[in-house]
């Protein structure tokens, strides 16, 4: 489902098809998700098209840029550590390309949206919201809808701590694909209100195909890029 194409094409899922036809001297572009229907016009004489997995934090329409993951609680032991893998929500970006640049033509998702707020109203952030079960084997989900997060979870506090949510920063959040969509992610905890996360840029197994970030395409500033990890101010449960 997901790579590099050439134009005129057509990819028919499941639950979305997505097509580019010649039209006189331009292209049309249509998607089909559910009852939604996006059609556009490409005018382009050398077209190239990619269909990749992008953060999911674009729709409906780029509401926040956090993404938080809540799970059955872990009990950490002090000074220790441990890995588990949890799932994430997909969304699926189309890009059209000449050379290095890159437009982001458009973004969809099988997965409905939700959201919530980390934190106080004052203080806190408005995130993604998805519920993860947790494993210690990588899972199978659908990879149309939900991808799996490797996520390594250090305990350097000198306490227990019960963890059964992570917020992450997605400005910076680099995505592998081949036969599933898979981060590889750290999280390390403080005490049981403060914790540090972020996503790595190294796939969770070798050969993995690197994801176009939807930030590269919409040419955001280098300062927010930077931004790699978000600090957990708000408790970890």
């Amino acid at each position: 489902m997901f790579g590099r194409f050439t134009y005129p094409c057509r990819h028919t899922g499941k639950e979305f098809s997505i097509s580019i036809g010649r039209e006189g001297e331009s292209y049309r572009y249509l998607r089909e998700c559910g009852k939604a229907r996006v059609e556009k016009i490409i005018a382009s004489a050398d077209p190239v098209m990619f269909i990749h997995p992008v953060e999911p934090v674009n729709l409906p329409k780029e509401v926040t840029r956090f993404l938080e993951i809540v799970f059955d609680p872990l009990v950490i032991e002090p000074e220790s550590g441990m890995k588990v893998y949890l799932t994430f929500p997909l969304e699926i970006g189309v890009f059209v390309a000449k050379e290095d640049e890159y437009q982001l033509l458009d973004v969809f998702s099988r997965c409905l949206p939700k959201y919530s707020l980390y934190g106080s109203p004052e203080n806190g952030v408005i995130t993604r919201f998805h519920r993860s079960r947790v494993s210690d084997t990588p899972p199978n989900p659908d990879p149309a809808c939900e991808g799996v997060l490797e996520l390594t979870i250090r305990n350097k506090s000198r306490g227990w701590v019960e963890v059964s949510r992570a917020v992450f920063e997605c400005y910076f959040m680099p995505i592998y694909f081949d036969r599933m969509v898979a981060m590889t992610g750290e999280m390390v905890l403080f005490s049981k209100m403060i914790a540090e996360t972020r996503i790595l840029e190294q796939p969770p197994r070798p050969g993995m195909t690197p994801a176009i970030p939807a930030i590269r395409a919409r040419k955001l500033l280098l300062v927010d890029v930077e931004k790699k990890s978000f600090l957990m101010e708000h408790g970890v449960a």
